[in-house]
């Protein structure tokens, strides 16, 4: 999708970090922006961020892990715009804990937003760009979506699962010779507010794992300081839109780290442990 300028783009997770970035991206590009997030506040303030800068900005309180949530989302969308060219399925929280001990509300939390949430947008706003003729869904994973963590199982699970739906919506899109296109964002540590999204866990009714293991404890510290030290969100923002105009599959925002699922894949093939 070369041209987005008067187009609109649908932003999940909109009112901060990666989101709030690809939401000012996508206005500079002369894009009319949708803003979705639980956070009204934080949401209202990126609104006026880009209203200030001549953005015609439409915010949407919407809870992806619920489907009416998301399809109320579309509707909104229409309504007030009448089309969605780019989604961005970018809502997600980080859930950690190994499989057996961390708490189900935990599990279903994560499952809900990361999976489910991407599923959700898919379902809403796919019909809608087929009937259009054009779009472009961008669907965030993680470079934890190509390789493995311990104690961080739910996240895990998540964004594999992003990954292998992106990849196969991708293949039937391109089989049946649809418009629409598909990215798959896999970022490693990025500057956000990720690891303390865990507000909303309790605020939403998730049990923190209460007893985190040393492993716990070490990949806690790991998480920590990589996002601390991660790249500014303005970046992986600047490479999605370049991802959307290219119409690009893979986003890996941090080249160097690309040989990590290499190396996971030569083992699968050549049968040898996990390492």
């Amino acid at each position: 999708m070369q041209e987005l300028r008067g187009k609109v783009a649908v932003i999940t997770g909109g009112a901060s970090g990666i989101g709030r970035a690809l939401a000012h991206a996508f206005a500079g590009e002369g894009m009319r922006v949708v803003l979705a997030d639980v956070d009204e506040v934080r949401m209202r303030a990126v609104e006026a961020e880009l209203a200030e800068g001549g953005t015609e900005v439409l915010p949407v309180v919407c809870d992806t892990s619920l489907e009416p949530s998301v399809q109320a989302l579309a509707a909104a969308t229409l309504e007030r715009f009448g089309a969605a060219h780019v989604l961005c399925n970018n809502a997600g929280v980080i859930g950690k804990g190994d499989p057996w001990t961390a708490p189900m509300s935990t599990w279903e939390w994560v499952v809900g937003i990361n999976l489910y949430g991407v599923i959700h947008g898919i379902r809403a706003f796919l019909p809608i760009m087929q009937e259009q003729g054009e779009g472009h869904i961008v669907n965030t994973a993680s470079m934890a979506g190509l390789i493995a963590l311990p104690a961080a199982a739910p996240y895990n699970v998540t964004k594999h699962g992003v990954v292998a739906l992106s990849e196969g919506l991708y293949l039937e899109l391109k089989a049946s010779g649809s418009p629409v296109r598909v990215s798959a964002l896999c970022p490693s540590f990025v500057k956000t507010n990720l690891v303390d999204g865990q507000q909303w866990q309790t605020r939403l009714g998730a049990e923190p794992n209460a007893n985190p293991t040393p492993v716990g404890q070490m990949i806690d510290q790991l998480l920590k300081d990589g996002v601390d030290g991660g790249i500014d969100p303005a970046e992986v923002a600047r490479q999605v839109v370049a991802a959307v105009k290219a119409e690009q599959f893979w986003i890996l925002t941090h080249p160097e780290e690309s040989f990590r699922p290499v190396e996971r894949m030569q083992r699968a093939a050549a049968q040898e442990n996990p390492g």
